[in-house]
């Protein structure tokens, strides 16, 4: 009687098999982030963003901490730290404010805006229950954002949108959904990419001129393989997006009409090493995609590059 064998890597991370013919690039190393003090498991990098004069900020989100980085030297320091504040995403104004979404806090979801120099400035969106995890802005100023909670009984999460005048906030999908996660806009401001990370779905929304959801232009494109699910996401010029894939040590990346046609590896992944790959940036006027991820076994945190298909659009914070 014919016997089953393991094939090389599948005990471990291997590739699933519709995605493995997709191109293949191999990141590499740009950094390390100091982790000293932090238990392995509390290591988790998030939300990684350029500002106007190229610096690169990065969250530690458990340890409530915004590290800052100069590209050029690769010097590395504390920006901000609020213990018992979970940073997961950052967002630049274009009047040069950070507006930090936290996943949790003791007043709940919210977002705090900082200032340049690390000053936190205010607290303009407190959604109590709702645990903010990234968000978006439009071109007039105003932002989506999603929702990390809910679980498969009560799958509460959805997608919200404040005005531009940083009040005003209703529900683009009030629940439904299991941790949204990634959230980016199409270059035409007309179509939100979401993923699902708790039911390993990607999401493509229609959008109206009342930030209201177009039906007929919304479906799911794609449906993900493996423990964990889809992270967060960035867009290129050309509309391509980039999928962080949340305990695999790779990124996937979607043509504007949601195929796969790429994706990122970082090194050691195969063996189980560095596989908390959360968050892509590219890097304002060049084609190079930024990416954090980390070791939890271990307790090592860094940041890979690579090169995407496009540059980076110009978004709301460049205009």
């Amino acid at each position: 009687m014919e016997k089953l064998t393991y094939r090389e890597g599948d005990r471990g991370f291997p590739i699933p098999e519709n995605e493995k013919s997709i191109p293949a690039v191999t990141a590499e190393y740009f950094c390390s982030v100091p982790m000293d003090g932090v238990v392995p498991g509390l290591n988790i990098l998030e939300g990684l963003c350029f500002d106007r004069e190229g610096n690169l900020f990065v969250c530690n989100t458990p340890m409530g901490r915004i590290y800052k980085i100069d590209m050029q030297t690769k010097e590395i320091r504390l920006f901000l730290e609020r213990p018992g504040y979970y940073p997961s995403a950052i967002k630049i104004h274009k009047d040069g404010r950070l507006f930090v979404t936290t996943a949790g806090s003791p007043e709940g979801g919210l977002i705090m805006t900082v200032s340049p120099e690390g000053k936190i400035l205010d607290e303009i969106v407190k959604v109590g229950e709702r645990m903010i995890d990234d968000m978006v802005f439009t071109a007039e100023g105003g932002f989506y954002f999603t929702d990390l909670g809910g679980t498969l009984a009560h799958p509460s999460a959805g997608i919200g949108y404040v005005e531009p005048n940083e009040k005003t906030i209703h529900d683009v999908v009030k629940d439904g959904m299991i941790a949204s996660n990634g959230i980016a806009l199409t270059p035409d401001g007309k179509h939100l990419w979401v993923t699902e990370y708790g039911a390993g779905r990607l999401h493509y929304l229609g959008l109206d001129d009342q930030h209201e959801i177009a039906a007929c232009e919304s479906n799911i494109p794609y449906y993900f393989t493996g423990m964990e699910g889809p992270d967060s996401c960035c867009i290129d010029a050309d509309g391509n997006l980039y999928v962080a894939m949340c305990g695999q040590g790779r990124f996937l990346i979607f043509n504007p009409h949601g195929f796969p046609i790429g994706q990122i590896l970082i090194p050691g992944r195969e063996e189980g090493k560095m596989l908390k790959s959360t968050h892509p940036a590219l890097r304002p006027g060049t084609d190079e995609i930024y990416l954090c991820t980390a070791d939890l076994k271990t307790g090592e945190s860094a940041i890979f590059r690579a090169r995407g298909y496009a540059e980076t659009y110009k978004s709301f914070q460049f205009q």
